[in-house]
């Protein structure tokens, strides 16, 4: 900012234009758009001098006393809204001009969600624990197995006997089955060859 300035504000040797220039660059564009946004959208009705400054003044009689619990939220369902309608060519907000954002309302303490454990009333889950330990000592009393922690998994178990299972369905049905797929595949293949 130290070089010589033109009539026009700007730095001489191709320098960047001060923030004079900016800010100057960026009022005369809004100024621009204001007398198109009257003339698209109607001048809201003001209620005194207290709409041109859009400032709210907090007093005491605004105050929440301390203690004072807010009002209970409302579980009503909420109505879809219509999609608004498209709005002509609205004037792009003063960039500058600072927001007030109001702070989002605390959330409520979550209930409490039931333990894992209360999932099932303590008599279903003392029912199926009997049945698993009923099917455990069944299956250690006839296979000579013994189940502890760190032993065979019920995987295992379930794998040990379906085992038997298999090799039955296999020795009755495999044999029918690959001579059909191999018949089914030799015809395909002649059929290819033969024009």
């Amino acid at each position: 900012m130290s070089g010589a300035k033109t009539p026009g504000g700007k730095e001489q040797g191709g320098a960047d234009p001060s923030m004079e220039d900016i800010l100057a660059s960026i009022r005369r564009i809004l100024s621009e758009d204001e007398p198109q946004a009257a003339t698209l959208a109607p001048a809201a009705p003001q209620a005194g001098p207290a709409a041109e400054d859009d400032v709210l003044v907090l007093d005491s009689s605004m105050e929440v006393p301390e203690g004072a619990e807010p009002p209970p939220l409302s579980t009503a369902p909420i109505e879809d809204e219509p999609d608004p309608a498209p709005a002509a060519a609205a004037p792009d907000p003063d960039p500058f001009e600072a927001a007030v954002v109001p702070e989002p309302p605390a959330p409520d303490a979550p209930a409490p969600r039931p333990a894992a454990s209360d999932l099932l009333a303590p008599e279903t889950a003392a029912a199926a624990a009997s049945a698993v330990s009923g099917l455990v000592r069944t299956l250690a009393s006839e296979r000579s197995t013994h189940v502890y922690a760190g032993g065979p998994t019920i995987e295992d178990l379930v794998r040990a006997e379906l085992r038997p299972l298999l090799k039955e369905w296999l020795d009755t049905f495999l044999p029918d089955l690959v001579e059909r797929l191999v018949r089914a595949e030799i015809e395909r293949v002649v059929r290819r060859a033969v024009p």
